[in-house]
């Protein structure tokens, strides 16, 4: 089942500026989209109407009855003079959480992020990464079932880039769909589930990570699966059984080697 479909979505600014021309695609429940392409290639723009924080030119957004947002933007600019659980509790209290019943949330998201021990500390204080940790973190404090990261590892180095993807990957899960933009597609390939190219507007390729590491001739990647794992590795196997992959697994962590690469296709 999708948590949002959309149905040919054209973005035009008023300088003429086609953003987005003609975008299909559906988010499933528990799929970790990644969304790849240049700059200017559209991406934030899309993430800001998924996200209902800008409108189409046209087209149409069908989101599931139960949908619940949560938006991150590497643009947030964060209160400076705001202390960091206080921060927290504003957010809460924008989207009607049940505070101080609810602080034990605010808890649980300051230590996934270790920032637990930083709380009293004015958010000026903290580091660039510690301060891209805690607006994440605003995200998801309204337990959302979509989230939407528009380019969550920009201005990261290698070793902060894995760190925030072990962050997230505590809280994804089969409730939990997200959507991530980033410049480079080597930064989401670790997370994702399936990946998207969006090429001047347009989504030129979408596909599961599998079939999508087949095509572009990745050796060994590790995937992170979620939702229904019996089936993935049932699928898994059978590639296996046709001597096209050998896999190892440990837990939720999938380390697939491919023997070769070939055309795009469904197996």
């Amino acid at each position: 089942m999708s948590v949002v479909e959309i149905r040919d979505l054209t973005k035009i600014y008023s300088n003429s500026q086609i953003a987005l021309n003609d975008i299909n695609f559906k988010i499933l429940e528990g799929e970790i989209l990644g969304i790849a392409g240049p700059i200017n290639s559209g991406k934030s723009s899309l993430l800001k109407i998924i996200a209902k924080r800008d409108k189409p030119t046209s087209g149409q957004l069908v989101y599931s009855e139960s949908i619940n947002l949560g938006y991150f933007s590497a643009t947030t600019i964060l209160p400076q003079k705001t202390r960091v659980f206080e921060f927290l509790v504003t957010v809460a209290k924008m989207h009607n959480l049940d505070l101080p019943n609810d602080y034990s949330k605010i808890i649980k998201l300051l230590t996934a992020f270790e920032l637990n021990e930083l709380s009293n500390y004015k958010i000026v204080e903290l580091s660039f990464f510690q301060q891209r940790s805690l607006a994440i973190s605003a995200a998801l404090i309204a337990n959302p079932n979509l989230l939407i990261l528009d380019e969550p590892f920009l201005n990261l180095d290698n070793h902060h880039v894995e760190k925030l993807t072990n962050f997230l990957k505590l809280f994804f899960n089969r409730n939990l769909s997200c959507v991530i933009a980033a410049v480079n597609l080597d930064q989401i390939e670790p997370i994702a589930t399936s990946v998207g190219l969006l090429f001047a507007g347009n989504i030129i390729h979408k596909s599961d990570i599998l079939t999508f590491s087949r095509l572009a001739g990745r050796n060994i990647i590790e995937i992170m699966a979620t939702g229904n794992l019996a089936k993935f590795e049932e699928r898994l196997s059978f590639l296996e059984l046709q001597k096209e992959l050998a896999f190892e697994r440990n837990g939720s962590i999938f380390r697939v080697t491919f023997f070769q690469s070939r055309e795009l296709e469904d197996c």
